[in-house]
């Protein structure tokens, strides 16, 4: 682990460019590797503790230098590993973390002339069985008494191979959004299925969810069943040789609130590119709004006593209804879902910041907020100001709580939880929010720290990222990296990161009595610190498409 910590991918010329020491010292300079000349001297501050990583740091500071080229730190006999000053760094690593949604494709081959050495074949290709308590048994008796579905298609959600309706709602709420605000950065040939096709690939990887979606709809009423997995967890198996039978499980309303927000966003969307395909959208996403108004109590979902893969439940779905009506406003105008919408902000406008503003796959307000700001539909003026100036202030909650901390990030030592790394990207989106509302770059700072952070300038002197970074990881909790026999993981993984909580056997293990950054290990067993999943790649996705 080196003292000397620096985004490993490297900076734009014009980015904001910072070095964390850790220990003290007053110099750094800054050597060409190409003939290790002497181009950049700097002073270097003494920072002090950081509560979060409990380490004495010391910073400096390069953001005038801007020449391209590859470059290394040396700060007394430490020297730093070799970064590079280029203005597209940050598209390689935003096509990069957008590639990885390729390799989770289910039901379908990876090629090795798409894919690479990740190439693998078809996978989950059966109908799922409607969950019944007693399904295990009549699909040995009787498996005619199970209705079966067509479920295949969609994304692997995470490490394993379940696909979960809200996790897919978050990741294409995430990249539809940065389609929309950053279209420029997403004209890439990423070497895909659909890349000789019309139109950009980020819209044609989100279409392969939609269309999976579309068959977690029940036609006959509208709402939106769960999840698709296993009873239980595979073993470290390939996706192809995962052959246990696969379950549909019940519908709930986050869910199907969720799939009607995402799919009236991808109505949105899509109009301008194939208005039918965008129609179908709009049609799937007022169908399940429907089933919503007719059971407007809530229905939460549990996994049943003897399934044990991802639950993904909830305790409300308040803000799901909230983001759903926003989303079909914005894209209808029609007076009923702005009815809605304001009917469903009057329950939320009391909670705290980070319930009303939260992007993650549970609490979604953020998107709902997000759907109200930037409508071109009539709005109330004094919900519209107040969601406004509530996301205005809690940007500055996050602004303020980055001065703390020795890396300049916007976590606290409380928010090294499973999933850190979303949070700070979710963090990063409020604040890119923030800015389009504002109409400039005030939290560029803080954006860029954070994006420092995941590749490189951390406790942990390590890049969250697969295949991204001189030291990144290598040992994701991810099934097809585990089991392909290539040494290196699928690249454009986005890792959970340091979490305090120790849930698996690697963490208690290893990580006892660390401080809160440094709770992570880069082991295939930590699932709780090393594990990927869509909707921690989604943001990532959307920082490094503002950043490029």
């Amino acid at each position: 682990m080196a003292n000397i910590r620096i985004n490993q991918m490297g900076y734009k010329s014009i980015s904001s460019k910072q070095v964390v020491y850790v220990g003290r010292a007053t110099d750094f300079l800054i050597f060409d590797i190409v003939n290790d000349s002497l181009v950049y001297e700097g002073k270097l501050e003494f920072f002090g503790m950081d509560e979060t990583s409990k380490d004495e740091l010391s910073k400096g500071d390069f953001s005038d230098f801007k020449e391209a080229g590859s470059y290394c730190i040396r700060i007394g006999m430490d020297t730093s590993r070799v970064f590079e000053i280029s203005d597209n760094q940050n598209q390689v690593s935003t096509d990069t973390l957008l590639k990885a949604f390729y390799y989770q494709r289910c039901g379908v081959e990876l090629p090795e002339e798409l894919a690479g050495p990740w190439h693998h074949g078809s996978c989950h290709l059966q109908d799922s069985y409607v969950y019944h308590p007693d399904a295990e048994e009549l699909i040995k008796s009787n498996p005619a008494a199970l209705e079966k579905i067509d479920s295949s298609g969609g994304w692997h959600d995470a490490g394993d191979y379940g696909r979960y309706t809200v996790a897919a709602a978050k990741a294409i709420a995430d990249l539809l959004l940065a389609y929309e605000d950053f279209p420029h950065a997403f004209n890439t040939n990423l070497a895909i299925p659909e890349s000789h096709l019309e139109g950009s690939d980020i819209l044609h990887e989100v279409r392969y969810e939609l269309d999976f979606l579309f068959k977690m709809q029940r036609k006959s009423d509208g709402a939106v069943y769960t999840k698709v997995a296993t009873r239980y967890f595979p073993a470290m198996i390939m996706p192809e040789d995962d052959l246990t039978p696969l379950f549909i499980f019940d519908i709930s309303s986050p869910a199907t609130a969720a799939y009607a927000a995402a799919m009236a966003m991808a109505a949105r969307v899509y109009k301008k590119h194939d208005s039918l395909y965008a129609d179908r959208c709009l049609q799937a996403a007022v169908l399940a709004y429907k089933w919503l108004e007719a059971n407007p109590d809530e229905r939460l979902f549990k996994n049943p006593t003897n399934v044990v893969s991802g639950e993904y439940g909830d305790i409300t779905d308040i803000d799901e209804r909230y983001w759903a009506a926003g989303e079909l406003y914005r894209t209808t105008g029609e007076d009923k879902y702005h009815n809605d919408f304001i009917k469903f902000y009057s329950k939320l406008k009391d909670k705290s910041s980070k319930i009303k503003y939260s992007l993650g796959w549970s609490d979604v307000g953020g998107y709902g907020a997000i759907s109200y700001i930037f409508t071109e539909q009539k709005t109330n003026n004094e919900v519209y100001e107040d969601i406004k100036s509530g996301w205005l202030s809690y940007a500055k909650e996050i602004e303020d709580r980055s001065k703390l901390g020795g890396y300049g990030i916007s976590l606290d030592a409380s928010e090294y939880i499973w999933g850190s790394n979303m949070i700070l990207l979710n963090q990063s989106i409020h604040l890119i929010i923030a800015n389009k509302i504002l109409k400039n770059k005030s939290y560029d700072f803080i954006i860029e720290r954070n994006w420092d952070y995941l590749f490189g300038v951390n406790p942990m002197d390590i890049s969250y990222v697969t295949g991204l970074g001189e030291d990144a990881i290598m040992a994701p909790h991810h099934r097809p990296s585990d089991a392909d026999g290539v040494k290196e993981p699928v690249p454009g993984l986005v890792s959970g990161g340091p979490c305090t909580g120790l849930y698996d056997d690697a963490a208690k293990e290893m990580l006892q009595g660390q401080a809160p950054a440094k709770c992570f290990v880069d082991h295939v067993g930590s699932y709780s610190t090393n594990e990927i999943t869509i909707y921690w790649n989604s943001p990532a996705v959307y920082v490094g498409a503002y950043l490029v």
